[in-house]
């Protein structure tokens, strides 16, 4: 019997946060991927697999290939782009390069005070952009993307992109 997995790729900065912010960052990256479970998506999020503080033994060209065949194989990215982050614009533009839909979060006040950067949020592979409150507001407005990007992915009847 076949399978198929809809990966949702969960995208965030990791390195160089400081590390009061990083836990609540990653608890968010974990809690975001909870709203795509939601959906029938699996959250790949790469703080579980390929942190650096907790996984210091993978090589820098194996966190590259783990995150890049990550992004490739998921069906939508989902990117929180409120801190500085070099990987986290890399992933984007693999997902650009692999035809990936991407979502960006960041925070409202953020993007009003010009704190977002523009040459991110140019890139064609973002699908929509969601400006929040709190975490709360991020949770639900993805809620709200999803039931509409799941609609229109059950409509294209593409054929399923894994099978395990």
């Amino acid at each position: 019997m076949t399978t198929f997995v809809r990966t949702a790729y969960i995208a965030g900065a990791l390195t160089n946060v400081p590390p009061e912010l990083r836990e609540l960052l990653q608890k968010f990256y974990v809690e975001l991927g909870g709203v795509c479970r939601e959906f029938g998506f699996f959250p790949y999020i790469p703080h579980i697999y390929a942190d650096p503080k907790t996984a210091p033994h993978l090589t820098k060209t194996q966190v590259d290939r783990i995150d890049r065949l990550a992004v490739t194989l998921s069906y939508i990215v989902i990117a929180y782009i409120g801190v500085p982050s070099t990987g986290v614009g890399i992933e984007i533009e693999c997902a650009n390069h692999a035809n990936k839909p991407v979502v960006v979060f960041y925070e409202k006040e953020k993007h009003e005070a010009r704190l977002i950067s523009r040459l991110v949020r140019g890139n064609r592979a973002i699908w929509h952009e969601i400006a929040f409150k709190d975490f709360e507001d991020a949770k639900r407005k993805l809620r709200k993307f999803l039931t509409r990007f799941c609609k229109k992915i059950g409509s294209e009847n593409l054929p399923e992109p894994l099978s395990v």
